[in-house]
C-alpha cells in the first residue's frame, strides 16, 4: 500500500519552496528586469524614431511650402520681368517710330528744298540757254543769204 511519509513530504515542500525561492530571486526576477529593461529601451527607441520621423515629415513639409513659395516669387519676378520688358519693347518702338517719322519729314523738306533749288537752277540755265540759243538762231540767221 501506499504509505505517505511526513518527514519526506516536509522535506519535499521546504525543497519546493527553497527551489521556488532561489529561482525567483536569482532567475526570474532578473529575467524579468532584463526583459522590462529590454523593452523600455525598444519603447524609448521607438519613440526617438517616431519623434524623428515627425520631424522629417515636418522638414519635408517646411520645405515643400518654402519651395512653392520660391516658385510663387520666382513667377512673380518673371512676370513683373516679362511686363517690364513689353514696356521697354513699347516704349523703344513707339521711339523709334516718333523718330521715323521725325526722318520722314525731314527727308521730305529736304526733299522739297534740292526739288526747289533744283527748279531755280532749272530755271536759270531756261533762261540762260534760251538766250544762247537766240543768239545762235540770230547768228545763223545773218549768215544765210
Amino acid at each position: 500500500m501506499l504509505s505517505i511519509n511526513i518527514s519526506e513530504l516536509i522535506w519535499t515542500i521546504i525543497n519546493f519552496f527553497l527551489l521556488y525561492f532561489l529561482l525567483k530571486h536569482f532567475l526570474y526576477d532578473p529575467v524579468v528586469r532584463f526583459l522590462d529593461a529590454r523593452e523600455a529601451r525598444v519603447n524609448e527607441a521607438q519613440a526617438k524614431e517616431d519623434a524623428a520621423r515627425a520631424e522629417r515629415e515636418e522638414s519635408a513639409r517646411q520645405i515643400e511650402e518654402e519651395k512653392s513659395l520660391r516658385r510663387e516669387e520666382a513667377r512673380g519676378i518673371v512676370d513683373a520681368s516679362h511686363a517690364k520688358d513689353r514696356e521697354e519693347s513699347l516704349a523703344a518702338q513707339s521711339k523709334a517710330r516718333a523718330e521715323g517719322e521725325k526722318s520722314l519729314e525731314s527727308a521730305g523738306e529736304q526733299i522739297r528744298a534740292e526739288g526747289e533749288r533744283a527748279r531755280a537752277a532749272l530755271d536759270a540755265e531756261t533762261d540762260e540757254l534760251a538766250a544762247m540759243l537766240a543768239e545762235r538762231l540770230l547768228a545763223e540767221g545773218k549768215n544765210e543769204p
